[in-house]
């Protein structure tokens, strides 16, 4: 979570994981009509603070200032493999349909945000409501303001993959207005 004034309004980006997120913040840092309020980043009770969802802002923010809050989506394709070789940077793309096939569908994705794996969180977890609406924040899609890197699909997921990403990031396809794949690779 990043929290910055501009033009008197105070704003919130809200950090989803993988999403080019300490990008953004540098822009947004650099851009000098901005004043940085308050920066979130390392772990807290066993959080990871950078990605505070907008469910739990209410745990570090003043609940009496009307903030404006933000995020950007990404194409989940693109997202998951770019958070695997994140976090597995000796990997290979055997090593990446591995975890897709036997350790992706095991997570749970409560609202807890494990840590541990909250790159793999989908995405809409992060910017809805206690209704699982979002409502309240904006979220636009990275692939329209800025050139998020974009993955050779084929190389990277067979039709088993593809299938798991589906329905693990089913709302995240809804939600964002991205396209699902669904014929065979």
């Amino acid at each position: 979570m990043f929290i910055f004034t501009n033009n008197n309004n105070i704003y919130v980006y809200i950090h989803i994981p993988k999403n080019s997120g300490k990008y953004i913040r540098k822009k947004l840092r650099s851009d000098n009509d901005n004043k940085v309020v308050q920066s979130f980043w390392g772990i807290r009770n066993n959080l990871d603070v950078a990605h505070i969802p907008y469910l739990k802002r209410l745990d570090f923010l003043d609940d009496t200032i009307d903030y404006t809050y933000f995020a950007h989506s990404r194409n989940p394709y693109d997202r998951i493999v770019s958070a695997f070789f994140y976090l597995n940077r000796h990997n290979n793309i055997s090593d990446f349909q591995y975890f897709c096939k036997n350790t992706l569908e095991t997570y749970k994705f409560d609202l807890s945000f494990n840590r541990h794996y909250i790159h793999y969180y989908p995405q809409y977890l992060f910017v809805c409501d206690e209704n699982f609406s979002i409502t309240n924040v904006k979220v636009d899609k990275l692939e329209s303001c800025e050139n998020p890197r974009k993955y050779d699909l084929t190389t990277y997921f067979d039709a088993e993959c593809i299938n798991i990403v589906n329905n693990v990031y089913k709302q995240d396809f809804l939600l964002f207005d991205y396209e699902m794949i669904l014929d065979q690779m």
